[in-house]
């Protein structure tokens, strides 16, 4: 505060009182300008998302002109019918024309409605509400729904190191002091004189924050610890040295936090060290310096000998220095440089404070790799998916860490030597004087690049952009991990950003996408395994309600074309629309991930959302389900004058018997015009011609009110209530296209070509439930009287619901002979038509 008396917003206040002026409150603040920037981006949409998106308007205006072409054709020939005087359509009559005219209105309506997939959304949200409640039992608290599914696409992840790879948990294994190296930390005292063993205690415990702390038990291990991790091993092995002056906690009563001697530079990412300074026991300052291990030895100047005197370092010192700072580094140790300097009085200039420094030696820490992160990074290979290490460590260190991790391997290392780079050299490679990134230059390196060492959260925002910008091979999905304020711009640049959940400040939390509760890459990778399955699900709904879409849109465009009516009426092609959007949505987006997710290759950004083995189903199932509802609808019920009921034929009216025992239920008079027998119409009443009335015989007048009509009044009224009574034979072809969509909802929980469609279906519970819904469902619309005429339908006995089940599981072999077509035999316009450019199997 004495040096600049600016506070930041969010700093805390640990004890004292004062006045301050704000300068700045809400956006205008820093921490508040930074929330402004990552807002920037937050309405951006997911890539499904998009694709979605787009599909859905491209079917919506398919749908949009079936529904009006459907309309203008039944127009067109209800037109033709009153040019023709077809059969009640002599002449206009209001009381069934205006009918029948809105009735072609309300299918072309229904056919729009059936169309379009307006359960998307719906299976969408199911299926990430349904992962994200998953996710959360595999440590990943998701805070955007939309990263779910895009991290079932990432390629690459670009990880930190510490509590991430790493237990992040140090213990300090290694010291080093006047040239001697003691590899048991338990016995440093043993090779120090008592002078130097308390110079390097203090100058652990001094120059350190005062929120760690350390709680050792009767045995002499860790029981608690609170703060940085580095800095309580720091304090775990200071206690030991120090247990003549009470412990750390005696030296650290010796200089309070609010001793007015006391005085810090606080360590950054670009200074890569920390000092303090304290006034000195017998008068003067004393500073205390620690850092990465080449920065504060070229600082140093002098060097303090195993006795504890002091002298000018040489040129051998520092290659013995530097040396083992290798050794420790190749070990997987985080390397630390402890150094101090005495002061008669504190210079006004900070930046002199460290310079001409006294080496007290070197500490290894040891930061042991997570038993499940080599299977997870293991995991990740199989999966196609690169992970990249960002680390502020050494690059001899983290490039040890990264081999542990199976990152780095032997064939990595020796087919380029860009696997391991610094910051520094990163940044002067990729970087313009303008801070813009060389992309060229980029390409070049981030195929290979594996561990990028001391490196700044600025490198981290570079390699996650220079990363996504770049269209060498298919174009990227990045996850990056990170747990600093200063990360939040890489988290919030990347496709899915992972803030630590233990470790991680509150600035990278609100930036991230998904929180990783435990801090652990093995959660990371659950959540890549969750990703693709909600991107797999969705899609086995997409291919199983476009399949739904076909057949029922194009029964119900040609049908109407051809026979004026529709086979499906309006409330059984709403029925079908909620089976396949919102029963279907929860049956086949709850699918738990599959054994396989993760050992196949992501997939691609510009890949089209149907694959050619989805179109495959969709085009194979469809064209089978037409054939069957067209034989159904054709040449299905004998053509027959109606008896005592609608499915009933007038004894010796039978004109053509088809297949099945029931009476047709398609129009008369097309059944008449297709079969080429006359239409018996009653002629309307024409004054002038004697074939439309009989003469009354009562009379002798001769006029026309003698004559009597042949047709009666409500003679067209009656017909046209005849023809829209349900019928068992259009009840059969609803009936079984239901079952058909039914069985086939089977098939769809496969979107790769599996032969076993069943595999995994009975611990869905979900799935199996809805089926029963539906088929229970089903039965009642069918045979539950006032439900059935509401429906349109009519009571089926048992042999024609055991055929009508015979009909829907025809769906299951057919699958399996639609599976023996290969994709790639399917037409290019399949694909191409798609938002994506990729084809795809």
């Amino acid at each position: 505060v004495l040096a600049s008396p600016a506070v930041f917003a969010g700093t805390y206040v640990e004890e004292g009182e004062g006045l301050m002026v704000v300068l700045a409150v809400g956006t205008s603040t820093y921490q508040g300008m930074m929330v402004e920037k990552m807002n920037e981006d937050e309405d951006s949409k997911s890539v499904l998302q998009n694709k979605l998106d787009d599909m859905t308007t491209l079917i919506t205006r398919a749908g949009a002109i079936a529904g009006v072409l459907t309309v203008l054709v039944l127009l067109a020939r209800f037109g033709m019918a009153f040019w023709d005087r077809s059969c009640c359509k002599e002449r206009w009559d209001n009381s069934i024309h205006h009918l029948e005219w809105l009735r072609f209105m309300v299918t072309g309506v229904t056919i729009f409605v059936v169309a379009v997939p307006e359960g998307l959304p719906l299976a969408v949200t199911i299926a990430l509400a349904f992962s994200v409640k998953k996710m959360m039992n595999d440590q990943n608290l998701v805070r955007h729904l939309s990263a779910c599914e895009t991290m079932g696409s990432a390629t690459t992840i670009c990880s930190d190191k510490t509590g991430t790879l790493t237990t992040g948990k140090m213990s300090v294994v290694r010291m080093m002091a006047g040239g001697e190296v003691c590899r048991n930390t338990a016995k440093a005292g043993e090779f120090l004189t008592a002078g130097v063993r308390s110079l390097w205690g203090r100058a652990m415990v001094v120059n350190t924050s005062f929120k760690s702390d350390v709680e050792v038990d009767a045995s002499g291990q860790i029981k608690k610890y609170a703060g940085n991790d580095t800095e309580c091993a720091l304090l775990f092995v200071s206690d030991k040295m120090l247990k003549d002056e009470g412990g750390y906690r005696g030296v650290r009563a010796k200089h309070p936090m609010d001793d007015p001697k006391r005085s810090t530079i606080s360590f950054s990412s670009d200074r890569k060290r920390m000092s303090t300074c304290v006034g000195a026991e017998g008068g003067g300052y004393v500073l205390y310096c620690k850092g990465a291990s080449e920065v504060v030895l070229g600082l140093c100047s002098r060097i303090v000998r195993a006795d504890g005197t002091e002298e000018g370092i040489t040129n051998e010192d520092r290659e013995g220095i530097e040396r083992e700072i290798g050794n420790f580094a190749d070990e997987g140790l985080r390397t630390l440089t402890i150094a101090y300097r005495k002061l008669d009085e504190v210079p006004e200039d900070k930046d002199s404070w460290e310079q001409g420094l006294t080496l007290i030696g070197l500490v290894g820490l040891e930061d042991p790799v997570r038993a499940e992160v080599p299977d997870a990074i293991k995991t990740c290979k199989g999966a196609g998916i690169v992970v990249r290490m960002v680390t502020g460590d050494n690059p001899r260190t983290a490039a040890a860490i990264a081999r542990k991790c199976g990152i780095l391997t032997p064939e990595l290392e020796a087919a380029s030597d860009l696997c391991i780079m610094t910051g520094i050299d990163f940044r002067e490679r990729v970087v313009k004087d303008d801070e813009t990134i060389d992309q060229a230059e980029f390409d070049k390196i981030w195929p290979h690049l594996r561990v990028l060492a001391r490196s700044s959260p600025l490198d981290k925002l570079t390699l996650v952009t220079g990363i996504q910008q770049s269209r060498i091979g298919v174009p990227q999905t990045v996850a990056v991990t990170g747990d600093g304020t200063n990360d939040a711009p890489a988290l919030k640049r990347a496709d899915v950003g992972f803030a630590m959940g233990q470790t991680g400040t509150q600035v990278a939390q609100n930036a991230a996408d998904i929180i990783v509760m435990d801090d652990n890459f093995a959660s990371i990778v659950q959540a890549v395994k969750w990703g693709r399955c909600v991107y797999d699900n969705i899609c086995k709904f997409l291919q199983f309600q476009l399949t739904v879409n076909l057949t029922a849109c194009a029964i119900a465009v040609v049908g109407a074309s051809i026979l004026t009516e529709s086979p499906l009426n309006v409330i059984q092609l709403l029925w079908v629309n909620m089976i396949m959007d919102s029963l279907a949505s929860l049956a086949l987006a709850t699918e738990d991930p599959r054994p396989d997710l993760l050992t196949r290759r992501p997939y691609p950004r510009d890949q089209p959302l149907l694959s050619r083995r989805m179109l495959r189903f969709m085009l194979g199932h469809g064209m089978w389900q037409l054939l069957v509802l067209t034989v159904m609808i054709f040449f299905m019920g004998d053509v027959c004058q109606q008896g005592g009921t609608p499915d009933d034929c007038k004894p010796g009216t039978l004109h053509t018997n088809m297949l099945g025992e029931i009476r047709s239920g398609r129009p008369t008079e097309f059944d008449h015009h297709w079969l080429g027998l006359k239409v018996n119409c009653i002629p309307p009443f024409d004054a002038m011609d004697n074939s439309t009335y009989n003469l009354n015989a009562t009379s002798s007048s001769g006029g026309d009110g003698d004559k009597v009509p042949l047709r009666p009044k409500d003679y067209c009224v009656k017909t046209v209530a005849n023809e829209q009574l349900p019928t068992q034979h259009y009840t059969i072809v609803f009936t079984a296209f239901v079952l058909m969509q039914l069985f086939n909802q089977i098939n769809a929980r496969k979107i790769h070509g599996e032969a076993d469609v069943t595999e995994g279906i009975w611990s869905n519970r979900y799935f199996l439930w809805i089926m029963g819904v539906e088929a229970v469902l089903q039965f009642a619309m069918v045979q539950m009287p006032g439900v059935n005429t509401a429906m349109g339908c009519t009571a089926l006995d048992a042999n024609q619901w055991v055929l009508c089940i015979l009909i829907g599981a025809t769906s299951l072999p057919v699958n399996l002979v639609v599976n023996l077509v290969r994709p790639e035999t399917l037409p290019t316009w399949t694909v191409s038509w798609q938002p994506g450019r990729r084809g795809s199997e």
